[in-house]
């Protein structure tokens, strides 16, 4: 056989199986071949994946590639679902009322995120008696325009870092967002309440906490509305924290900094509800409170207890030795 015709064999060859083993790449990173336009008939892995009432969530994000979108239509979806791959899933009208997720185990999470980079946005996310509407150990994630409530937590951010939590609405849950070990994250623009403590009393339960930050650092909470809880903003052995431009209104206990140092708290409007201080600061210390108000031009009232010590103070300043308050959890709380 002459030596240009083997030559162009062999070059024929080698491009067979050079794009053999691309295709091979790409389908094991993920099957993403093609968009999917729509639920019906999934065979492969898509980039995008709608769903319709009817069918479900969680096969959608099982059948979507890395990095893909899953788009979930108007609807009420019985579901807990679990997400360990970075994806977006969103409502397709971006409404929260219309697109309903309800914990099919009261048991368990609706949403449980152990995958960074993950998107969840415009959802009524409800049911999980004893979990979390959204839990998350997963970094780098955004939980945006979300209506949580009536879960244990609304949302429970654990051992992860650089995650956002934006305008959502955070309502009648035990806790609304809680952080656990977690750094650099960012709480901004939600808007958290509760029925009230009274209210909630006669049902056996409460809003315990608005925002709570245990062991956690370095975090920003910024422009968010915190309502009728037991205890509106906890800090518990969390430093370098930024509290800036909230409204803490009508909450037994509205702030309260325990064991937690070089935290700024600035241009807050904190008005009590039940106990006599605004602000508790106890074991703390270079914390810096400035430019807060009780609203209408009311000062705050800020008592302070043992080892609290070279903390910057503006408005009615009060030197407890044991301020009382008890820790969020505990079998006395709601004594």
């Amino acid at each position: 056989m002459p030596l240009k015709k083997i030559n162009i064999k062999l070059t024929f060859v080698l491009l067979l199986i050079f794009f053999a083993s691309m295709l091979y790449i790409f389908n094991t990173n993920g099957n993403c071949i093609y968009p999917q336009k729509s639920f019906e008939n999934i065979n492969n892995s898509s980039i995008n994946i709608d769903v319709h009432s009817g069918d479900s969530i969680q096969q959608a994000i099982d059948n979507v590639c890395s990095g893909g979108t899953v788009t979930v239509y108007s609807g009420l979806y019985k579901e807990n679902l679990a997400i360990d791959k970075p994806l977006s899933i969103i409502s397709k009208e971006r409404k929260h009322e219309n697109a309903i997720i309800q914990a099919a185990d009261p048991e368990r999470d609706v949403f449980k995120i152990t995958a960074n980079n993950v998107t969840v946005s415009g959802f009524n996310i409800t049911g999980s008696q004893n979990k979390s509407g959204i839990y998350c150990s997963g970094s780098g994630c955004n939980i945006t325009g979300n209506k949580l409530s009536y879960n244990m937590y609304g949302i429970y951010i654990n051992n992860s870092n650089r995650n956002t939590q934006d305008n959502n609405e955070i309502n009648d849950n035990f806790f609304g967002i809680y952080l656990n070990n977690s750094t650099n994250n960012q709480v901004s623009n939600n808007n958290f309440s509760c029925l009230g403590l009274i209210a909630k009393l006669d049902n056996g339960g409460g809003g315990i906490g608005g925002i709570c930050l245990e062991d956690s650092n370095n975090n920003r909470l910024i422009n968010n509305t915190i309502l009728k809880y037991w205890e509106g903003i906890n800090l518990t052995n969390s430093s370098n924290n930024e509290l800036n431009n909230n409204s803490i209104l009508d909450n037994y206990f509205s702030l309260s900094l325990i064991n937690s140092n070089n935290n700024k708290v600035l241009n807050n409007i904190i008005v009590k509800g039940g106990y006599s201080f605004s602000v508790i600061i106890y074991h703390s210390q270079n914390n810096t409170l400035q430019g807060n108000t009780g609203g209408l031009n009311t000062e705050i009232k800020v008592t302070y207890g043992f080892n609290s010590t070279n903390n910057t103070l503006e408005g009615e300043i009060d030197n407890a030795d044991e301020p009382i308050t008890p820790k969020i959890g505990s079998e006395d709380f709601w004594v």
